[in-house]
């Protein structure tokens, strides 16, 4: 049975190298801090919004080999739902390899691998038709397509974060069928021409029918239905690994969204999701639950009472 939430995109094995400097042409580096973990902007929001107690089916592609293996015994044991993942004979699983120094310079390599099969997967209505809402990361046109049909259809949400890759999107069609649309500060200017002011957010936001999101850093976030503008301050945590933060923060959001359409709640619950992310290593591993999201409000005095009753008591999902 499908989940409340669909989750479409990438999966990746992650690598996170931490060297003393960039290595220059033909240059050997050593380094002492680094680790393997699961990722993948999709599989990053599905670990996180099942963590904070909502079932989340993923959409995606691994390659049959030791790690799509791998990704598929780790999901099922957070307790995504695996069943509409694509498993590609004589195809490697995606690996995304990153280094940075202590200035967070740094060298990013992605190998697709399964995930430049994405466009080619097809996914009947039936199959997805009881969720509440899909959220595609990353910028897959023929997919984004499928989901707009298939959530205007179904009276579904359809959300939106299509990533640093999105430049040719057709946002003037997308953005009609769209409720929720996640991007940075950097994404908001170079797709639309924007700066993160007020009264320039509540005008794009006016153009379509939901709500935008813009993430901002350490200056905290922001959002709009071009009506209702409400901003959130991050939460100061040791800071150990800043890999998937926007995905926790999406799912933080989407989670409390969907529950009370408050967007200054869904804001915090995000940052909060976010925060205790950032404070392991990996993408994954810090993801917090919905209690722990709570507690961490809590001391910052928000409360998320009304949030917290729609879920059932659960206990954390499986870290590695």
């Amino acid at each position: 049975m499908v989940g409340e939430f669909v989750s479409i995109g990438r999966i990746n094995i992650d690598i996170d190298m931490r060297v003393d400097r960039l290595p220059k042409r033909n240059d050997h580096v050593m380094c002492d801090e680094g680790h393997v973990s699961l990722g993948g902007s999709a599989a990053n929001f599905a670990t996180q919004t099942t963590r904070l107690g909502v079932k989340t089916t993923l959409v995606s592609c691994v390659g049959a080999d030791v790690y799509g293996e791998l990704v598929l015994r780790e999901l099922t044991k957070i307790g995504v739902d695996t069943s509409s993942i694509l498993v590609l004979d004589k195809h490697e699983t995606g690996i995304f390899f990153y280094a940075h120094d202590p200035q967070n310079d740094q060298i990013v390599v992605a190998k697709p691998g399964a995930n430049k099969f994405l466009e080619k997967r097809f996914f009947e209505d039936e199959d997805i038709a009881d969720a509440k809402l899909i959220h595609v990361a990353g910028a897959f046109p023929m997919m984004i397509g499928r989901a707009s049909e298939v959530t205007t259809t179904h009276g579904m949400v359809l959300s939106l974060d299509p990533g640093r890759a999105a430049k040719d999107l057709d946002f003037d069609k997308i953005l009609k069928q769209t409720d929720l649309l996640f991007l940075n500060s950097h994404e908001l200017k170079e797709f639309f021409k924007i700066e993160p002011t007020e009264s320039a957010l509540r005008k794009f936001a006016k153009t379509f029918p939901g709500v935008v999101i813009v993430k901002m850093g350490k200056k905290g976030a922001i959002a709009t239905d071009g009506f209702e503008y409400c901003t959130s301050q991050v939460f100061e945590v040791p800071v150990n690994d800043t890999l998937g933060a926007g995905d926790s923060f999406a799912a933080g959001f989407i989670t409390a969204w969907t529950r009370s359409e408050k967007i200054p709640q869904a804001l915090n619950v995000a940052n909060a999701a976010a925060a205790l992310t950032i404070k392991h290593e990996g993408a994954q591993q810090g993801q917090p639950t919905l209690e722990e999201v709570g507690r961490l409000l809590r001391k910052h005095n928000i409360a998320i009472d009304s949030i917290l009753k729609t879920f059932k008591p659960r206990s954390r999902g499986h870290r590695r």
